[in-house]
């Protein structure tokens, strides 16, 4: 038994895609969703960096320790081939010439990061990242953290330093650096009559040991793969969204308009 006059039924109206509105969307969802998949793969290169770096560290700190003289040797005077390795050093602290660094917190131990120049055998000079004292703690030079006079031999790892402020240091005051936010070495070089290593030591031991207190030595970096992984999940998931919400809106435009005009020939015909 047939129908006496057609029954609307919603198909979807190819005009649609002829729609200047419409062809907007479906192109600004396109360009979005390839945006989308480039930001995911992007997010994905830097984890793969963050893994290779991760892996290099590790490799660095796992070498037994080498005197400073043979990685100089073997690398040059060189921070990207230098830094995270173990190194043995040997010289004298210059103390009078110390200077710290207020509220820093490492671990969850807040208080002053001591740095002290040492005077190696050749007369250049490497600053020692000695350790973090209680804060409030007098100085430059660290009352009761003192270090031994005379030669010393320390080991630890290799470093070159942290990243300046984006608004700087202020000048020191009589153009002596007794206090820094971070642990600038081209701003302490630039500030020093003497020649400043491009690397730093974060002391791990030192021989002879201090006569008094003993700073709490920075901890070796925590290596992790950072969120990129996420980052890269949360774009595609984007880029899908973009891709099938704009293919959705056309599609519901679409037969929407289909829907309208198969209910007018219906009404037509009753």
């Amino acid at each position: 038994m047939g129908f006496p006059y057609p029954v609307a039924v919603a198909t979807f109206d190819m005009s649609t895609l002829r729609k200047p509105r419409w062809i907007l969307a479906i192109v600004v969802g396109i360009l979005l969703s390839v945006w989308f998949v480039r930001l995911g793969f992007w997010q994905l290169s830097r984890l793969e960096e963050r893994r290779a770096s991760n892996a290099l560290i590790q490799a660095r700190m796992a070498e037994p320790p080498r005197s400073f003289e043979g990685l100089v040797g073997q690398y040059g005077i060189d921070p990207d081939a230098l830094i995270y390795r173990q190194a043995i050093v040997k010289g004298r602290y210059l103390t009078s010439e110390e200077f710290f660094s207020v509220g820093r917190n490492y671990n969850g131990v807040t208080g002053t990061l001591i740095m002290t120049p040492l005077e190696l055998d050749n007369s250049s000079i490497m600053i020692i990242v000695r350790g973090i004292v209680p804060a409030g703690t007098e100085g430059p030079p660290a009352k009761g953290y003192e270090p031994p006079l005379g030669s010393v031999t320390l080991t630890g790892r290799l470093d070159d330093g942290e990243e300046p402020l984006r608004i700087g240091e202020p000048p020191p005051d009589n153009g002596k650096v007794e206090s820094l936010s971070r642990v600038d070495l081209a701003y302490i070089d630039e500030w020093s009559d003497r020649d400043i290593l491009p690397v730093d030591l974060l002391i791990e031991t030192q021989q002879p040991t201090n006569a008094q207190g003993t700073p709490i030595p920075i901890p070796a970096p925590e290596l992790s793969e950072g969120k990129h992984l996420g980052y890269a999940v949360q774009w595609f998931a984007f880029a899908v969204m973009a891709f099938v919400g704009g293919f959705l809106l056309v599609w519901q435009a679409g037969t929407e308009r289909s829907k309208d005009e198969a209910s007018q020939v219906q009404q037509s015909h009753e």
